[in-house]
């Protein structure tokens, strides 16, 4: 049986990709298509050697650019976007 909606509103989870999902609105805003945005389920068996490499756990969102880590979690748009430009200079 799925879940109601009030179990994933209380869900870590949840709330965490209403974060991320408002971080990435920002670097498409601020970067346009100077930067792709790429999501990975870590289920998916494809990307295991990046989810080994930056020990991502299905509980929490990691943030990787061109093969760096960038932050884990949800980061202050400040803090990821103070990453994203040393990473582009």
């Amino acid at each position: 049986m799925p879940y109601s909606k009030e179990d994933r509103s209380t869900s870590p989870m949840e709330v965490n990709r209403g974060f991320a999902a408002d971080l990435m609105g920002k670097i498409r805003e601020k970067y346009e298509d100077r930067i792709r945005i790429d999501i990975y389920d870590p289920r998916c068996p494809l990307w295991i050697f990046d989810l080994i490499r930056f020990n991502v756990r299905a509980t929490e969102v990691v943030w990787v650019m061109d093969g760096k880590f960038l932050a884990r979690g949800i980061p202050s748009w400040n803090e990821l976007d103070n990453r994203i430009e040393e990473l582009t200079k």
